[in-house]
């Protein structure tokens, strides 16, 4: 039996653009739903930064076109959701941090991309440094569902587009603030474009999980720094294989964020250069939202096979998904039919790491 993670990160678009009940509380319903059917379990990692701007601007007479409080039902889905035993963990987006709503759209400091990249203190382009919103964001997640459950804990941690390297500083204030894991990297990852920037295609897919060193969430360390990274798993293909029929029909419910996402992570090329861009290989995370049925059905074969020759006792897979991209969920049911065979078992990350620390 093989051990699957399904992460969420619940959340708008990168830009700020999207209607909070649209791209985030009907498709979570409809993944709850599905799950509370199928007995499985999410881990949803919560961005906090864009709810405290959202709650803050409707607070302030600022309705953004809601009928409704959207931070009211940010809020009240999560609980609902830790409430039904699914996993709640800290996203955090740092260009959300000064961000104002303006002429009917959100305007958010693009120069705060990169978490690594907040500095150790407020100053006069940043309104709040790295610890402070590490620690107001666990604050946040806690004063929320320590209301259900005394015992729940804020303590791992998804930076805003796998953007987690270097890690030394954050490493440290994580610490501090006595979070114990990390699930920011991808097996192969590498990323060039104009706001994402960082390489792990070092990192080889035959590690299913590994203690950090002192300084580094990239590098391992044996277990002396008792802090995990978790990797999301992936696979390197032809980036122009990963356009199937459902990312694309996906894409274009998205339309104009995907043409703006597209802009921001790639670098200006000729024709030439683009097809050659197509045709070399990327790391391409698995993806249980965006998934065709084919791609999911290949990506558990691969995992399979890596499970049989793995060094490590447990060896855990973690996908990751948005609900913004949930639309068809074949690629899910599939995943939930096999586990009817007995073939797969759903655990949460903070499940997870329980079974890890065991071993």
């Amino acid at each position: 039996m093989i051990s699957l993670c399904l992460t969420l990160d619940y959340e708008l678009f990168g830009s700020g653009r999207g209607d909070v009940f649209k791209h985030i509380i009907e498709p979570t319903d409809r993944l709850l739903e599905i799950c509370k059917q199928h007995s499985i379990k999410l881990s949803i990692f919560f961005e906090v930064v864009e709810y405290w701007k959202i709650k803050e601007a409707y607070e302030n007479g600022i309705s953004m076109g809601y009928s409704s409080n959207p931070a009211t039902a940010m809020k009240e889905q999560i609980k609902r959701a830790y409430s039904l035993g699914h996993d709640v963990q800290l996203h955090l987006h740092p260009q959300w941090i000064d961000a104002k709503y303006e002429n009917k759209e959100w305007v958010l400091n693009l120069e705060y991309w990169r978490l690594p990249e907040v500095p150790d203190l407020a100053n006069e382009t940043i309104s709040m440094g790295l610890s402070e919103l590490i620690g107001k964001g666990k604050q946040t997640l806690e004063s929320i569902l320590q209301a259900e459950n005394p015992d729940y804990k804020c303590n791992i941690l998804r930076a805003g587009g796998y953007n987690i390297d270097p890690s030394d500083r954050l490493l440290k204030v994580l610490k501090e603030h006595s979070f114990i894991a990390d699930s920011s990297v991808y097996y192969g990852g590498k990323a060039e474009g104009n706001l994402s920037r960082y390489d792990y295609s070092d990192i080889l897919e035959s590690k299913a999980y590994w203690y950090a060193s002192n300084t580094s969430l990239v590098s391992a360390n044996g277990a002396g720094s008792g802090f995990l990274e978790l990797p999301i798993y992936a696979r390197k293909m032809k980036r122009f294989l990963k356009y199937d029929a459902v990312r694309i029909r996906s894409a274009m419910q998205n339309k104009a964020n995907s043409i703006e996402k597209f802009k921001n992570n790639s670098v200006k090329k000729s024709k030439w250069e683009t097809i050659q861009f197509l045709w070399k290989k990327e790391a391409l995370t698995w993806d249980f939202c965006l998934f065709s049925k084919g791609k999911m059905r290949s990506f558990l074969k691969s995992a399979n096979k890596l499970q049989k020759q793995s060094a490590y006792l447990f060896h855990p897979f973690i996908l990751v998904g948005h609900p913004k991209d949930f639309y068809y969920p074949d690629a899910l049911l599939y995943l939930i039919q096999q586990a009817e065979k007995g073939e797969i078992t759903f655990l949460t990350l903070s499940e997870m790491l329980v079974k890890i620390k065991q071993q």
